[in-house]
């Protein structure tokens, strides 16, 4: 993401307008975010962040000269004792410092230091925010370090490089939120000191802004409380139907596979009652011995009841990696369920049709939800006239809003219409909510669903 300085004006000027749009969270609880880094986490962002977030204590972990190894050494005492529930991660410059052997972290050194951070954050129960290293301006910076060793290293830039390039491998690894600096900053250089290194006091409200808009989501959906009918263990908003609730009779009375072309199984579902791995009580687990090696069709399910315009509530839990399923809504059009992808074919994403918004997705073993509010496909005369539309939360994130659905993906063993000209042939039929079994151990529980009538194409919440 290249921007010449007017475009990044004009985009941060929409950080700062989205900062102020976004609702506040609930002022009765006042969160934790530390901020661990080094100089440039020192000369000030922090407490610009704190003013843009609003409701949340944000607390400078930087210290100058600080690299990725000492920041690990001090994370229990500047960091986890203050119980954060939310890390900002930010190292690298020091790290990179070639002309100063006590400094420098060799690349493999500070991927497993920023691995272990982020996983110790993680165990403690904090969201992690990874900034990869900023640009350097090189002039001024040359001034006070030894140009020759950076190029017998093949040069600063090449140092930057392979430095943001680690930190984003580990970001990936790790599925937490990035928050690239190195391209957001490239273009403009007004948020840079005469040193080539470190922030102005403008640069300091650029930074908070950048960090801010991966945080708000995260402390919004930290503060959602489950009466509000969002998020993980959401109670059914008054006139919902309860579809699971962890028992084989509710299992038995309320749905029924989905006899598709492909399908191999026979009645009685052979999906298993578990325990649930996380908390008290039982849940449904996607096991049947025909869909095994990813043959999705042969053993899905289906509620008996079908709908049309409807506000859905589901909670899914992934054991293994790579774990897949599916929520169809309508037994057509697939919301995404798949640990590991992050493309347009990934966790959360209106499948082939959206990005992941993979960001939201809580991780293997961990309890996950969808709530989405959805209308079908209006049509005239056997055409549609308006597209099938949706607005969905994942772990009470807002990700997709008034979404048009434009097909059904996946040919005829996908569901209701697969097979109508390439999946584009909708038609008027109601469908019931399926979830896809694919061989894989993915488990859902508190799921409920209440039929609405939607008249105009319109589902935000």
């Amino acid at each position: 993401m290249f921007m010449t300085k007017p475009l990044f004006n004009v985009f941060f000027a929409a950080l700062l307008a989205a900062s102020t749009a976004v609702a506040q969270p609930d002022e009765k609880k006042q969160f934790i975010v530390v901020c661990l880094g080094d100089s440039i986490t020192k000369a000030g962002y922090p407490a610009e962040l704190e003013k843009i977030l609003g409701n949340a204590r944000v607390i400078n972990a930087g210290v100058s000269g600080n690299s990725s190894r000492e920041g690990l050494a001090r994370l229990q005492k500047d960091v986890l004792a203050h119980k954060p529930d939310v890390v900002v991660l930010f190292f690298g410059t020091n790290d990179g410092r070639v002309d100063a052997p006590k400094k420098h972290v060799p690349l493999a050194e500070y991927e497993k230091n920023l691995s272990t951070i982020i996983d110790r954050c993680v165990e403690a129960g904090a969201k992690v925010v990874l900034g990869t290293i900023p640009p350097i301006d090189p002039e001024p910076y040359f001034t006070r370090h030894v140009k020759a060793d950076f190029d017998a290293a093949g040069g600063l830039e090449k140092q930057i490089r392979e430095y943001r390039a680690a930190a984003l491998r580990v970001g990936e690894a790790k599925k937490v939120l990035i928050v690239d600096l190195n391209q957001l900053l490239l273009q403009d250089t007004s948020w840079r000191s005469p040193d080539g290194v470190h922030p102005t006091v403008e640069g300091n409200g650029i930074l908070a802004q950048l960090f801010a808009k991966e945080i708000k989501p995260l402390l919004n959906a930290a503060n959602l409380d489950p009466n509000n009918h969002i998020g993980v263990g959401a109670k059914p908003i008054p006139g919902a139907e309860v579809i699971i609730n962890g028992s084989r009779k509710m299992l038995d009375e309320k749905w029924i596979y989905w006899e598709g072309p492909r399908f191999s199984s026979s009645l009685p579902i052979k999906w298993k009652i578990v325990d649930d791995p996380v908390d008290q009580g039982t849940v449904l687990m996607t096991d049947d011995p025909v869909a095994a090696g990813g043959k999705y069709g042969t053993a899905d399910i289906v509620t008996k009841k079908t709908y049309r315009d409807f506000r859905l509530h589901i909670e899914f839990l992934i054991m293994n990696e790579r774990g897949n399923s599916g929520v169809y809504l309508q037994n057509r059009y697939e919301i995404q369920i798949m640990d590991g992808d992050k493309t347009k074919h990934g966790m959360g994403a209106v499948i082939n049709e959206t990005e992941s918004p993979y960001h939201a997705y809580k991780g293997l073993g961990k309890w996950n939800s969808y709530d989405i509010n959805f209308r079908a496909a209006r049509l005239e005369d056997d055409q549609v006239i308006e597209k099938a539309m949706l607005t969905m939360y994942f772990n009470g994130i807002k990700v997709h809003i008034n979404q048009p659905i434009n097909q059904v993906w996946g040919g005829e063993n996908s569901g209701i219409d697969g097979g109508n000209n390439g999946g584009k042939g909708i038609t008027d039929t109601p469908g019931g909510l399926k979830l896809q079994c694919e061989g894989h151990d993915v488990r859902f529980r508190n799921a409920w669903i209440k039929e609405v009538d939607l008249k105009e194409p319109e589902t935000d919440f």
